[in-house]
């Protein structure tokens, strides 16, 4: 596809004819070649979703929150790390944990609300479990 597109760009490669403009499936709207556009998030399935996360907030805006960031990137902050970070410092009993061996990341304004961890999940998951079997073992003796 990309190769067919590049073909017809215009002399200057600054316009290319609508035939060879890629369609989105659903709606027939032109594909935009960057996850950052307007509508990048404005399907039925992240309206759902949004409105499920507005319930549990709404739900348990009173009580313990743990916002764990599992993973994520610096390519797009604004959609899960920026938010992760207002609610807790909005909701009182919220906490942040952001797991990533090179992009954790913990805000100045959260540092007694949070805490980035530079591993792997795998190894933070494996070293919790271990830690917890450990707590229960003492607790028996």
């Amino acid at each position: 596809m990309v190769d067919e597109m590049y073909a017809h760009l215009t002399e200057g490669g600054t316009w290319l004819p609508d035939e060879y403009i890629p369609r989105d499936p659903e709606d027939g709207k032109p594909l935009m070649p960057w996850v950052r556009h307007p509508g990048f998030l404005e399907k039925i399935m992240y309206n759902r979703q949004y409105e499920m996360i507005r319930n549990f907030l709404d739900r348990w805006k009173g009580k313990k929150i743990l916002f764990l960031e599992l993973g994520v990137g610096r390519m797009t902050p604004m959609f899960i790390q920026e938010p992760f970070w207002q609610l807790t410092c909005q909701l009182p009993f919220a906490c942040y944990i952001s797991i990533n061996p090179k992009d954790a990341l913990l805000p100045e304004v959260l540092e007694n609300k949070g805490r980035a961890i530079h591993e792997g999940i795998a190894e933070v998951f494996r070293d919790a479990v271990e830690l917890k079997e450990k707590e229960q073992k003492e607790d028996r003796q």
